[in-house]
């Protein structure tokens, strides 16, 4: 996941971090950090299988959410402090699982109410976190393998086709229709993750 998101957030990122809040993420990323080395110590001791149901778990909870409030508007911002918690626990999931995203997206969405403007931000976040999940990774050991960088290299073209397709599906949807395709595939993911550890 490491791989293939370096070479996505280094397209999304550079593209569309102009108009990116860097207020937001100089609250956010303090946290962050704190939560991404407890994540990395927890990652290099915990067992995989109780890890990835706590995983599926927050994938189904945040995806019935975000259709849960498919049409709600955002009339007032949470207070800025949310970015600690918010914060901490991105940065041990972006350890644990590489998906840290879905936290700091629920954060800026309560955060930001301009779309282009979430938009920017969040892939910003996106392109600073996958630097720092591969310093974690590399300092650990975990990104050192062969067998990791050749999967990694045959999921290449699979990548840039999601990438293009989302970019050019993202300008024809709707914020409504974008938090609709969200939140099913958090939910489908997460339901999937459970059904595979659990039966």
């Amino acid at each position: 996941m490491v791989m293939i998101d370096i070479c996505g957030s280094l397209y999304l990122g550079k593209k569309n971090s102009s108009n990116a809040d860097m207020k937001e993420l100089k609250w956010l990323f303090p946290f962050t950090l704190i939560g991404i080395v407890v994540g990395g110590l927890v990652l290099l001791q915990a067992p995989s299988a109780p890890l990835l149901i706590i995983l599926g778990v927050f994938a189904v909870i945040n995806g019935v959410r975000v259709l849960w409030q498919r049409n709600r508007e955002l009339h007032k911002a949470i207070n800025r402090w949310w970015a600690a918690p918010f914060g901490f626990f991105g940065g041990i999931f972006t350890a644990l699982f590489a998906t840290g995203g879905a936290i700091y997206a629920s954060y800026l969405g309560l955060r930001i109410a301009d779309p282009r403007a979430l938009r920017s931000t969040m892939a910003f976040a996106i392109f600073i976190l996958t630097f720092l999940r591969l310093c974690l990774m590399v300092a650990t050991g975990l990104l050192l393998s062969w067998p990791v960088f050749g999967l990694a290299i045959c999921l290449m073209p699979a990548t840039f086709l999601g990438i293009w397709a989302g970019s050019h599906m993202h300008a024809r949807l709707s914020n409504s229709a974008m938090r609709v395709a969200y939140g099913s595939i958090l939910l489908f993911s997460g339901t999937t993750l459970l059904m595979r550890q659990l039966i």
